[in-house]
Parts: C-alpha cells; sequence; structure tokens
C-alpha cells in the first residue's frame, strides 16, 4: 500500500517552528521525521529545564508532546500550521531524568473539524515512555 507524502519536511518545520523565538530557536526542539501519519521530534535537554534533582520539568515534556503532534498534524494535512490544541492530557509513567527527550507522535483520528493524536516521550537509551500524552487540535476551516 502506497504511503501519502507529508505535506511538509523536517527541514520545512523545523525552519518555520525556528522562526517563533520561544518555540525552535530558544528551546532547540527539531523534527527528525515526519510522515503523512506521525512525526518524531528530539530535544537536547539543558540545565534550566530541570527540577531539582535533575528531573525534566512537566512544562518541558508537555511541550515536546505538543510540538511532535503539531509536527505529524503539518505532515497530516493541507494549512496544518493553522491547526491549533483543543485539548492534552499527559500520563508520566516514570521520572523524565536525562539528555535527550524524543516525542514519538501519531495521528490516531483525522476528522473534518478535528485531530486526534498520541506521543509517547522517551528517554535517550530507554525503550520505555516517560510519558503518554493523547491530544486534540482543532483543524482550521478549508
Amino acid at each position: 500500500m502506497h504511503q501519502a507524502a507529508p505535506h511538509i519536511t523536517a527541514d520545512a518545520f523545523n525552519r518555520q517552528i525556528n522562526s517563533y523565538p520561544w518555540l525552535g530557536s530558544w528551546m532547540g526542539a527539531k523534527a527528525t521525521e515526519i510522515t503523512a501519519r506521525g512525526a518524531t521530534v528530539q530535544l537536547d535537554v539543558r540545565p534550566e529545564f530541570l527540577r531539582h534533582g535533575g528531573t525534566v520539568s512537566g512544562p518541558i515534556v508537555m511541550a515536546i508532546a505538543d510540538i511532535a503532534m503539531y509536527a505529524a498534524i503539518m505532515g497530516a494535512v493541507p494549512h496544518g500550521e493553522r491547526a491549533v490544541t483543543s485539548d492534552m492530557t499527559m500520563h508520566f509513567m516514570r521520572r523524565p531524568q536525562g539528555a535527550k527527550l524524543t516525542g514519538e507522535a501519531r495521528i490516531l483520528r483525522k476528522g473534518k473539524r478535528s485531530i486526534v493524536c498520541a506521543v509517547d516521550v522517551f528517554l535517550e537509551g530507554q525503550a520505555e515512555s516517560v510519558c503518554h500524552v493523547v491530544g486534540t487540535y482543532a483543524l482550521p476551516s478549508a
């Protein structure tokens, strides 16, 4: 079965998010793969992202999940850059402590007005996710 080409490449996505200083250029998140059904985004953990004891802060984990979903949506639909988060549920599974976070997003359901995604966030070198996220984005009207 032929898989459709994504609506945006990882390089184009990275250029776009780097135009938002608070997102790409400051945070440093980068898409490594975008398909029409999902995306992978990585983030090097910096000292300012850590809580006491070396735990990666929850807002940083949430951000990598949100960025991964955004990348997946931009790959899945035309004009995906206009989609907005309408709901996000996070389940922290274990303590996030490490040097690199990877968010692996996949499209669960694509409708006319919304799109539902799931993301698993991993630490480099670990097979089990530290966080499982399900989110819904509102899609722009045509």
